[in-house]
């Protein structure tokens, strides 16, 4: 299954008509227009509070999709809400603010006129970009003939300025030099909509452009702000807030992710899905940068440091997990199943209180625990978190952390493992490999993310006992599907075609056939399609049948076995049905999923002779089973 994070969409802007300041929509003619920046400075509410032991505003306070169903303004990354964080906004940039673009090419006007000459202006020969009106465009042509030459009046312009046409507003010093050297109008910033401006602290100056701000200040330089970044220096009050002025700008980190330094804190934004702009500082940064920063556990922010509704507590939420900060306790990390488990108590205001210690793991396990105010909690380490995030087919949380690490558990010990967390990190390895094949496959938007081809149910096999693969089934998640057929081929009636499969529960509204309500192991009818005796749209995609490379008798063993499995009577659940493919080498299990079922009824109808997983890692997986040495395809 493939996480969102890995599902980047590159937005398009459709217009030009930006804010002039950030997080304000102002209804104008034109898409220049004079700032209203200071006018507003005043009237800021900002949100900010003190960062935990910031050196610029010292303080007297101080999966990835997870196994629960969460809602909330986290509950694309499965973290729960904290409380009196409910109405928080991971993201206030529109589409067209996260994807900026500059003009595709610019050049100063050649011989520019000093006056409107109807005709022979740049404006009556160039299209002008959508939102400059001919006024505006014939205004910045005659501006740059002034600029250009020493011997006519600029109008008290100053030295070192520059119109951009078709802007008339001119751009100054060394606004002007940085501006220059990220692209002019063929950067993000595209063209300017102010002149020069002063600031409300009288030393910083700033220059206002369609997608983004250029500022610069004596003692930090001239930097860039796109968009995204400024809606969160916004609401923490500009430069007069604890974020004071920038010291960097953007910088690109990969996959859509940008960083901005400035005096008091630092500002991360996302500009793919899902898009986020959040504020970090002072000891939850440094503790974050301690880990490894966006390289840890925790991913990147995707909240500003929020205050917890004691006044006590600071904390940041990240992608992955949380930081919280007292003024007691320090700052501490609270991931994964601990966090899960913390959250669905309270948080701070819980039985639990703050943490106090960062969590430690057990010594040569994958069990972890973490001291808090009141009581330790107990929960798995990260990689088995990792195995409940990326398990395909868990999207509605059926699978948690605690089921993984006893699948793991009784795995190791059945095969006899002495090492703990190097066959939790196989399987997880396992798990990502096979989704990454999953992911090189095509797929169709039109069939709702599964690959192209036919619809069929499994009919006519040559063999009691043969097995078949298809591309996809219930699930609505591309992964594949495995079954064995348990009828006699030459029955007279259409129990020759019935198979045994096992399948989790879906819901409704399946995308590739029939909504299935129940989970576990059943027998199936299947019918030709056409056959009026169908009740569900044929269910299974791009069928290929398979024959196991062993004797008849061998076959019919592994068919009853697996018939036992199956309820009573058709579609009737009897073993149950297994979310965890990491862990599923089990005979004598109580539940199977539909690769484990087949791999299971051939170890035990060959006593172990037989075994269907291709690579012999700790999960069998419906495409070992296909592509085992031991089967041959048919049609």
């Amino acid at each position: 299954m493939k996480s969102l994070s890995r599902k980047l969409l590159a937005f398009v802007a459709a217009s030009l008509l930006i804010s002039t300041t950030p997080g304000t929509a102002v209804a104008q003619s034109s898409l220049l227009g004079s700032s209203i920046r200071d006018e507003q400075q005043s009237k800021i509410q900002t949100s900010e509070t003190p960062s935990a032991d910031n050196d610029f505003y010292p303080s007297d306070h101080r999966d990835t999709t997870s196994q629960q169903v969460v809602d909330g303004p986290f509950a694309q990354w499965g973290i729960p809400t904290p409380p009196g964080a409910e109405g928080y906004e991971v993201n206030q940039a529109t589409n067209e603010e996260l994807n900026p673009q500059g003009l595709k090419e610019w050049h100063p006007t050649s011989n520019p006129n000093s006056e409107v000459i109807p005709g022979q202006m740049r404006s009556d020969r160039e299209e002008i970009p959508a939102g400059i009106d001919k006024n505006e465009a014939d205004k910045a042509e005659i501006r740059e003939a002034q600029l250009a030459n020493p011997d006519t009046p600029t109008l008290n312009a100053r030295p070192g300025c520059k119109v951009y046409w078709p802007s008339p507003f001119e751009v100054c010093g060394l606004i002007k030099e940085k501006y220059d050297k990220v692209g002019g109008p063929t950067s993000f910033l595209l063209l300017p909509k102010s002149n020069e401006l002063t600031n409300p602290d009288g030393r910083g100056k700033r220059s206002e452009f369609v997608n983004g701000y250029i500022y610069w200040h004596p003692k930090t330089g001239a930097h860039t702000v796109s968009l995204p970044a400024a809606k969160v220096w916004q609401r923490h009050g500009w430069e007069k807030g604890f974020l004071g002025y920038p010291t960097t700008s953007d910088m690109a980190l990969g996959n859509q992710w940008f960083k901005q330094d400035f005096q008091g804190g630092h500002v991360y934004t996302h500009n793919a899905l899902p898009a986020t702009q959040a504020s970090i500082q002072g000891r939850i940064y440094d503790k974050w940068q301690s880990m490894g920063a966006q390289n840890s556990e925790l991913g990147y922010p995707i909240s500003d440091e929020l205050t917890t509704p004691d006044g006590v507590g600071r904390y940041n939420v990240f992608e992955r997990g949380m930081i919280y900060w007292t003024p007691r306790h320090g700052a501490h990390a609270v991931l994964g199943s601990i966090l899960i488990e913390w959250g669905k108590a309270g948080f701070e205001k819980s039985s639990y209180g703050y943490p106090v210690e960062d969590a430690v793991e057990s010594a040569n396990d994958v069990k972890i625990s973490q001291k808090f105010e009141h009581k330790t909690l107990t929960g798995y380490g990260d990689v088995v978190q990792k195995i409940v995030d990326f398990m395909p087919g868990n999207q509605h949380g059926h699978l948690d952390a605690r089921q993984v690490y006893a699948d793991g558990m009784d795995y190791i010990k059945f095969t006899k493992q002495s090492d703990v967390k190097k066959a939790f990190a196989d399987a997880l390895n396992e798990l990502i490999e096979y989704n990454d094949r999953y992911e090189l496959e095509t797929v169709s938007l039109q069939s709702g993310g599964l690959p192209e081809g036919t619809d069929v149910d499994p009919i006519n096999p040559k063999n009691r006992g043969d097995i078949f693969y298809s591309d996809a089934t219930t699930a609505r998640v591309n992964h594949g599907h495995n079954g064995i057929f348990v009828g006699d081929p030459h029955a007279s009636d259409n129990s020759k075609n019935d198979t045994v499969e096992a399948s989790g529960a879906v819901g409704s509204s399946s995308l590739s056939g029939q909504d299935d309500s129940t989970a576990g192991v059943k027998r199936r009818q299947n019918f030709e399609n056409g056959d009026p005796r169908r009740t569900h749209a044929p269910r299974l995609r791009n069928l290929r049948k398979q024959t196991v490379n062993a004797s008849q008798e061998i076959r019919n063993s592994a068919a009853r076995w697996a018939a036992s499995k199956a309820g009573a009577g058709y579609n009737s659940p009897g073993a149950g049905y297994r979310y965890n493919f990491a862990f599923n080498r089990n005979v004598d299990g109580d539940s199977f999923n539909c690769s484990s079922l087949v791999w299971a009824a051939y170890m035990y109808a060959s006593k172990n002779d037989i075994d269907l997983d291709k690579n012999g890692g700790p999960g069998v997986y419906p495409d070992d089973v296909r592509d085992s040495p031991f089967v041959e395809d048919y049609e």
